[in-house]
């Protein structure tokens, strides 16, 4: 988890995931609550809130959403989101570690967005993370994380990806390239991103990200141990679909127990 997401990363984090569904993925956790949930589902605890794209969605929605992240330049960029949106309710977001978060009430709803829990490499971080979740919920609330199918994984290795992006005069070039560690149950995805203006490199930022995928059973285990019990795996946005070893996203839903 260390060394990843500063802050010129951070800086082209919004750029380069521009285009990413952000309002699709919230609406199908929000089904997902309306499916699953027992009680009112208000209090959200957003783990790994990254820059605030799917907390301010779920604010907007009528959430009181806190978000948390371990990234400074990540919660900052949140932060001014959210005051450049003027919400409502606007959520607050915290500098912190997801495996030993410390909330000062019980949350209706955990949730981790854009593979959160595939950064837990470990299984001490993966439990880690998970037994704080259940920390701050309520008893029968919702743990609800996108994850790396496995099956999916195993099938179809990651490769390598160029994309190129616009900002003004500015062009953004992200390149990708993916390491398949079966034997660790992950892969090494390392990513550089290029700021150019003409052919003029402004800056550079390169990172290597080591991400987990996981598989069903070992999921429902680590979730009994964690205090929770497995009420689905669907795939994900799309949750009426199943989880399928031809498509890489998952999601999982929880109720603590």
């Amino acid at each position: 988890m260390t060394g990843v997401f500063n802050d010129s990363y951070a800086a082209t984090y919004d750029t380069v995931y521009a285009e990413k569904n952000y309002a699709a993925e919230c609406k199908a956790v929000e089904n997902l609550i309306a499916k699953f949930g027992r009680g009112e589902a208000r209090k959200m605890l957003d783990l790994g809130c990254g820059t605030g794209r799917h907390a301010v969605i779920f604010a907007g929605d009528g959430f009181d959403v806190t978000g948390v992240d371990q990234s400074e330049s990540m919660v900052a960029r949140a932060r001014d989101r959210a005051t450049q949106m003027k919400l409502g309710a606007n959520p607050k977001f915290l500098c912190g570690d997801i495996r030993n978060f410390p909330a000062t009430s019980p949350f209706d709803v955990a949730v981790m967005n854009f593979n959160v829990i595939g950064y837990m490499a470990s299984n001490d971080d993966a439990l880690g993370a998970l037994g704080a979740a259940r920390k701050n919920l309520r008893q029968n609330g919702l743990l609800i994380a996108d994850f790396w199918y496995g099956p999916a994984v195993v099938t179809d290795p990651p490769g390598e990806n160029t994309r190129e992006f616009e900002t003004g005069d500015v062009r953004v070039v992200r390149f990708s390239s993916g390491l398949h560690l079966p034997d660790r149950q992950c892969c090494e995805i390392t990513v550089k991103v290029t700021r150019l203006q003409g052919d003029r490199v402004l800056d550079e930022a390169l990172e290597t990200h080591r991400v987990r995928y996981f598989f069903p059973l070992e999921l429902e285990l680590m979730l009994r141990v964690s205090g929770f019990q497995l009420m689905a795996l669907t795939g994900f946005p799309d949750i009426d679909a199943p989880v399928s070893a031809r498509k890489w996203a998952a999601a999982v839903v929880a109720v603590a127990i």
